[in-house]
């Protein structure tokens, strides 16, 4: 972990491979670990709610535990239509419920008779957690894996190898750490966990020794134990607040404590027959996770005969095609940007760093500097529907408030105030997350930086302008 660490400290300070010398900022602390910024890079990600449930399906996602295996017969079951939906739909990873609340396992287990081996689904030899995995590595998706705290089976039948829920818990997170491969990014689902007793400094120890590249989300339970590499719940199964702070002060010390939203697209966890939230709900959705520096899981869900709704589908396909119009519809991307004033004078840490297409280029200000001013010329007038900001986090989060500004017929005018920045700020003119928001034609654009926590580093000042589109100039989104 200490070479990791190290050479992913040089990735940080040396972007590109190129030698930065003295003049490159110090991180300013905490910084996200490598599996952190891989989750913030994913930006969404699909969660997939697929057990017992899907067989029973009902308004209440919370099965008892005294469900028959035998429903679980899934006659078309493919994890490779799921991974081509997800990559369709933009998705760059996938996140399934390995078990969920009634405590049903969709691995082959020894730990349960409560899963797909007891089942007459493949005659009992399916795996649901294998085959996804599978697909994901296939696919160059990330993959996760979602395991409830909770088990109303075990509750009424218990186990007859486990004398402890805790014991029997562990058992089933290691099976799980140990058998499918490289794992992402674990899910624990904390409703109720104060009421077991769990060792859960043993199961974060497990984690960091089998699975030392994953972020977990933990529901509070793992935090103080492995604090380098949770992520959080923003308190609600939707978007999250604006000027998010990934800074979080944890037993006396600062930690890197991003929120992960996690959104319903398909009116229940499981699939129940009711179709995908519209495209302007998603795109609603997008703006208040995505948009507010989080990555969401955006939970679709498979049907009972082990597919993705097709109706799902077309609607993902059209919401990505949206996102790369949010991204690619860029003006000022490579026009003549300037500030005033940036580190050392040298042209490495310039405004023109900003809107170049490199993640990590970035504009930076002398350590003595809290606030700075970026000026890019459009060149013409031009109907702007919004922007696109974003830091470069590897570095830590700095700014603290800041402005856009619009020049119109040779004036500047302020037409927006923000806070945190952090992976990504996306303001969208007329969205629900900006609906009083509007953006004059302009000439010019200038974002100013007016309180940090460190010198700031900037590395995308984009415009968004959906009604001048050249398709021959589109591009994919270079900033992730």
């Amino acid at each position: 972990m200490i070479k990791k660490l190290k050479a992913f400290l040089v990735a940080v300070l040396l972007p590109g491979g190129t030698a930065f010398g003295q003049q490159a900022p110090a991180p300013f602390l905490p910084i996200p670990n490598p599996a952190q910024l891989r989750w913030h890079k994913a930006e969404y990600i699909m969660f997939v709610h697929f057990g017992m449930k899907t067989f029973y399906p009902s308004d209440n996602h919370m099965g008892t535990g005294d469900e028959d295996p035998n429903r679980f017969n899934p006659t078309q079951f493919n994890t490779d239509q799921w991974a081509k939906v997800a990559k369709e739909g933009g998705f760059k990873g996938m996140v399934l419920t390995t078990k969920h609340h009634d405590g049903f396992a969709n691995w082959q287990t020894s730990t349960t008779d409560h899963g797909v081996a007891s089942s007459a689904w493949r005659a009992g030899k399916g795996d649901v957690v294998r085959d996804l995995a599978k697909s994901c590595r296939e696919n160059d998706l990330y993959f996760g894996l979602y395991v409830s705290i909770i088990d109303h089976h075990f509750n009424k039948y218990g186990s007859s190898k486990h004398q402890s829920y805790g014991d029997y818990y562990f058992n089933q997170i290691e099976e799980l750490s140990t058998k499918y491969g490289p794992i992402d990014e674990y899910w624990f689902d904390g409703f109720n966990a104060d009421n077991l007793k769990m060792d859960y400094p043993k199961i974060g120890r497990m984690i960091v020794e089998k699975q030392p590249d994953a972020v977990v989300y933990d529901s509070g339970v793992l935090v103080n134990t492995i604090p380098d590499r949770c992520i959080a719940w923003p308190g609600n199964h939707g978007g999250i607040t604006p000027d998010q702070n990934y800074r979080q002060l944890i037993d006396g010390v600062m930690r890197w404590y991003p929120n992960e939203a996690s959104i319903i697209l398909q009116g229940n966890w499981f699939h129940i027959g009711q179709p995908a939230v519209s495209l302007e709900k998603m795109k609603e959705y997008y703006l208040t996770s995505v948009g507010y520096g989080s990555t969401p899981l955006m939970n679709v869900s498979p049907n009972a005969v082990g597919l993705m709704d097709e109706a799902t589908e077309k609607i993902l396909i059209a919401f990505k095609s949206w996102v790369d119009q949010l991204h690619n519809s860029n003006p000022a991307f490579k026009k003549k940007a300037t500030d005033d004033g940036h580190r050392g004078n040298s042209k490495k840490y310039a405004a023109s760093q900003v809107n170049d297409g490199d993640y990590n280029s970035y504009f930076a200000t002398d350590d003595s500097d809290d606030k700075a001013s970026i000026t890019i010329d459009l060149g013409k007038k031009t109907k702007i529907d919004g922007f696109i900001l974003q830091e470069y986090i590897p570095l830590g989060q700095r700014v603290d408030e800041y402005s856009i500004e619009c020049r119109v017929d040779g004036k500047w005018v302020e037409v927006f105030q923000g806070k945190k920045i952090g992976y990504k700020r996306i303001i969208l003119a007329g969205a629900a997350s900006a609906k009083d928001i509007k953006f004059p034609v302009s000439d010019a654009v200038r974002l100013h930086v007016n309180k940090s926590l460190a010198c700031p580093l900037i590395n995308n000042f984009q415009v968004i302008a959906l009604g001048g589109i050249d398709n021959q100039s589109l591009r994919s989104n270079p900033y992730k």
